[in-house]
C-alpha cells in the first residue's frame, strides 16, 4: 500500500477567476500536477512512470472536459426566462 500524502500535498485550490483561464492555461496547470505526482522514486533516482506526450494529452483532455462542464453549469446558474413573452405592443404600452 502507498503511504498517503499529507495533507500540504494535496493539489491547490482553483483561482478564484478560474472561468477566465484559456483552455491551454488550463491544460498546463494540470500538466503540471500531473507530472509532479507522477514520479517514483527507485533507488535513488526519480524516474516518471507515464510519458510525457500521453501526460499533454491528458491535460488537455481534462482542460476540454473541465471547461465543457464548467459552460454547462454557468448556462443553468444564469438567469431563466420563465414562460415571458414580451410583444412590441407590451412596450408601446410603457411610453404612456
Amino acid at each position: 500500500m502507498a503511504p498517503s500524502l499529507p495533507e500540504s500535498t494535496l493539489m491547490a485550490t482553483a483561482p478564484a477567476h478560474a472561468s477566465a483561464r484559456p483552455l491551454e492555461e488550463l491544460a498546463a496547470a494540470i500538466y503540471v500536477e500531473l507530472v509532479g505526482r507522477a514520479f517514483l522514486r527507485t533507488d535513488n533516482a526519480a524516474v516518471i512512470k507515464p510519458e510525457a506526450g500521453t501526460l499533454v494529452a491528458l491535460s488537455f483532455e481534462l482542460a476540454a472536459a473541465f471547461k465543457k462542464v464548467e459552460k454547462a453549469v454557468q448556462a443553468t446558474a444564469g438567469p431563466q426566462n420563465v414562460g415571458y413573452k414580451v410583444d412590441v405592443a407590451d412596450i408601446d404600452g410603457w411610453k404612456k
